[in-house]
């Protein structure tokens, strides 16, 4: 078993020199030689203050140069690196840092969340703070130490945790994802097979993705230094800075959402010529729509791949035909799927042209080994050797499969399964609409209806315009809205994700209330 400080320091082995780390906040940088030199010294620092194999250590960081060291260092002496958001407020990450055992944690210099990070952790355990110091926190320039004074690399065994990955659900707090060593090689080597990156010191990847999501870590990051490619850390998504380092550093990879795509493309000065490094691109966490793709296929030189996994399983599928495919996807390495009946079991597959849940084995080296001090979830989610995604998928004539939203957002209405992700894309084209989320509300008729939550741009659309726009488009007439509720906003959580549920809840209580913003039916 390959633990991560192995694969980067075989990587330091065949090209020692080459360039591994690039800062964007300042001008440092480190040749591979330097990396691994650095991030002995960092373990050694860590372990003179008490962190050592099996120690549990959060980060609660964005994107930084130090983030990337620290994770490294932790690795280095077997400790687990719990990946916490850093957007989080102090009040959510308290309770991770209680319930996950953390031994020790390094956060942004916000006293505030160092307070409450401190009054969990055990008494005398280390917390640092990076980039900047505060006075409640010992400073990252403290973990340094004497590297000859470190233990020997031992290889971690088969089953041994290495990380802690946190879930962004939309309920209650977000699920601790124990990630054991066996699956660090086969989460990396799928993005050969299944998206297309060669091994070797001509790549260049922007690291947008955070580092608390398996894609940030694995399919990024960990994937840049194990191919012997150049990292560039991206601390804060800003759409010019980020059009401007791709053509600085002729950038060949990048990963990100479709959201971030649609504000590059948008963004003041943006230049189709200033992409033209690029070799590949992936994408994934959420739908793109058609339009945005065919802008990107069109004007951007790389391949434009879609890719699904999740944090519990890594990536599963991937897209083999990208140019125009918003949604097919296929089972790619290390996968087995299959589409099943909403309810179903593991064999009550799906015909053809039907959708059901998305499930994926189990039993791959990339799985994960459940939820941490959450044995009734991970029964929840792990059935007789197969994972329950809570996605809907469409199973195609070909064997592949579409995606076609969450489970739980299928919108059960006059015996119909409607799909926000049919909806959204319509509505999202009308000049008056700047956000849009559509969920179902109770109806004592249909029993469920689509209600349209729209947030307005400066000439706000009426009912009847939304709905003559629909009838206009390819929507099929049953899918269109039934009701509208204008928002200020969308609420999300911490990872940027909608929060449907208090969508439904508000669509659902205006009804009948006369305060707060009002459902407007088509009439």
């Amino acid at each position: 078993v390959h633990s991560t400080y192995d694969l980067v320091w075989y990587a330091a082995q065949r090209t020692p020199d080459h360039l591994a780390l690039v800062d964007d906040r300042s001008d440092r940088q480190l040749s591979y030689r330097q990396l691994v030199d650095e991030v002995e010294s960092i373990a050694a620092g860590l372990s003179a203050r008490g962190i050592k194999a099996g120690s549990r250590f959060a980060t609660i960081l964005p994107n930084l140069f130090e983030h990337c060291l620290i994770i490294l260092a932790l690795n280095r002496l077997g400790a687990v690196p719990a990946l916490i958001n850093a957007r989080l407020t102090p009040a959510e990450v308290a309770p991770l840092v209680e319930q996950g055992g953390i031994e020790g944690a390094i956060t942004m210099p916000d006293a505030a969340m160092a307070a409450a990070v401190s009054q969990v952790l055990p008494n005398g355990a280390p917390l640092f703070s990076t980039p900047a110091d505060i006075d409640s926190c010992r400073s990252f320039a403290s973990c340094r130490g004497d590297v000859q004074t470190l233990a020997p690399f031992r290889r971690p065994e088969p089953e041994d945790l290495a990380y802690i990955f946190y879930t962004s659900g939309t309920t209650g707090l977000p699920k601790g994802v124990e990630i054991p060593h066996r699956t660090t090689e086969p989460r990396v080597v799928w993005v050969s097979p299944m998206a297309g990156l060669r091994c070797g010191t001509h790549s260049r990847i922007l690291g947008m993705a955070p580092l608390s999501h398996a894609i940030g870590f694995y399919g990024n990051f960990l994937a840049a230094l194990t191919y012997n490619a150049t990292y560039y850390v991206v601390s804060q998504f800003d759409p010019v800075q980020v059009n401007d380092a791709i053509e600085q550093h002729s950038i060949t990879f990048l990963f990100t959402v479709p959201t971030f795509f649609a504000a590059m493309v948008q963004a003041p000065g943006y230049d189709p010529a200033k992409f033209a490094s690029l070799d590949l691109v992936l994408y994934g966490g959420a739908s793109i729509s058609p339009a945005l793709l065919e802008q990107l296929d069109r004007e951007w030189p790389a391949t434009i791949r879609h890719i699904y996994g999740t944090t519990e399983t890594m990536c599963s599928l991937y897209n083999p035909e990208p140019v125009g495919q918003s949604t097919r996807l296929r089972a790619g390495r290390y996968s087995r799927v299959r589409v099943i009946r909403y309810g179903g079991n593991h064999d009550d597959i799906v015909e053809p042209g039907e959708e059901g849940e998305l499930i994926i084995d189990a039993t791959t080296d990339t799985i994960f080994s459940g939820y941490l001090n959450r044995p009734d979830a991970t029964a929840e989610k792990v059935k007789d050797g197969w994972y329950y995604t809570g996605d809907a998928f469409r199973l195609r004539d070909d064997g592949d499969v579409e995606i076609v939203g969450r489970v739980d957002d299928v919108i059960r209405c006059g015996g119909e399964n409607l799909h926000p992700d049919d909806i959204e894309p319509i509505l999202a084209s009308h000049p008056g609409v700047q956000e849009v989320s559509v969920v179902g509300a109770k109806d004592s008729y249909w029993g469920e209806i689509a209600v349209g939550c729209i947030v307005a741009s400066t000439s706000p659309p009426s009912v009847a315009e939304l709905d003559a726009h629909c009838k206009s488009s390819t929507l099929s007439a049953y899918k269109r809205p039934k009701a509208y509720l204008f928002v200020d906003a969308l609420p999300r959580n911490a990872a940027n994700k909608i929060l449907r549920r208090v969508l439904r809840q508000t669509a659902e209580a205006s009804r009948n209330s006369d305060d707060g913003p009002n459902l407007e039916m088509v009439r």
